[in-house]
C-alpha cells in the first residue's frame, strides 16, 4: 500500500509540474500563431479566398483551346496609413515565382514595372496571350541554363488555356508582385491565383 501512495504522489508530482510549464517564445510567434506582414498587401477585387486571394478570367475559347483569349486585372492595396505604392517593380508567375522576383536574371512579365498612381492602390492588367508569351519566355531561359529553372506549368500554358470542366480542379494561374512604396519599401505579395472560367 505504501508503495502505491509513493507512486500516486510522484505521478501527481510529475503531472503538476508539467502543467506548470510554460514555453516562453520571447518576442518571436508561437507555432500555432499566424505571421503577419508590418505591411500587409490585399487583392481588393479577390472573388474568392481559398488560402490565397482568387480573381476570374472569363476565357473565350472560340478560336479554339490553343488561341483563347481572356483579360483579368489584380487589384492590390495597402493600408493608407502605411504610405503609397510607387509601382509594382516585378511580376512573377508559376510555382517559383517568388524565387524570380528575388533573382535579377529572371525574366519579368511583359509590361512591368507599372506605375502607382500616387495612392495607396495599383491594378495589374494583362490576358491569356501575355500569359502564354511569357511562359514560353520563362521555358526558354530555363532551357539556356540560367540560373533559376521555372518549375510551374510550362507545357500546359504554352499550349492551353482554358477552364477545367471539373469544379473541383479549376485551372489557375499563380501570380507574385514585388511591390516599392514611394519611401523605398519593398514588398512582396502573397500568391495571387487567376481562376480560370
Amino acid at each position: 500500500m505504501k508503495n502505491i501512495v509513493l507512486k500516486f504522489f510522484a505521478l501527481l508530482l510529475l503531472a503538476v509540474s508539467f502543467a506548470a510549464c510554460k514555453k516562453d517564445y520571447g518576442n518571436k510567434l508561437g507555432p500555432l500563431q499566424d505571421s503577419l506582414a508590418a505591411i500587409p498587401i490585399t487583392v481588393t477585387n479577390q472573388v474568392y479566398f481559398e488560402r490565397f486571394p482568387v480573381v476570374t478570367a472569363k476565357v473565350d475559347t472560340t478560336q479554339g483551346p490553343t488561341n483563347s483569349t481572356g483579360t483579368f486585372s489584380i487589384a492590390l492595396s495597402i493600408p493608407a496609413d502605411k504610405g503609397k505604392i510607387k509601382e509594382i517593380t516585378k511580376i512573377a508567375m508559376g510555382n517559383s515565382g517568388v524565387s524570380y522576383l528575388q533573382n535579377s536574371s529572371a525574366p519579368n512579365y511583359p509590361g512591368a514595372p507599372i506605375a502607382g498612381n500616387g495612392s495607396n492602390t495599383i491594378t495589374f492588367s494583362s490576358d491569356l496571350p501575355t500569359v502564354r508569351a511569357y511562359s514560353r519566355q520563362l521555358a526558354a531561359s530555363a532551357v539556356k541554363g540560367t540560373a533559376y529553372v521555372f518549375t510551374g506549368q510550362t507545357k500546359r500554358l504554352s499550349q492551353t488555356l482554358t477552364p477545367n470542366p471539373t469544379p473541383q480542379t479549376p485551372n489557375q494561374l499563380r501570380f507574385f508582385f514585388l511591390v516599392t512604396l514611394e519611401d523605398g519599401t519593398q514588398l512582396i505579395s502573397t500568391e495571387v491565383d487567376v481562376r480560370l472560367i
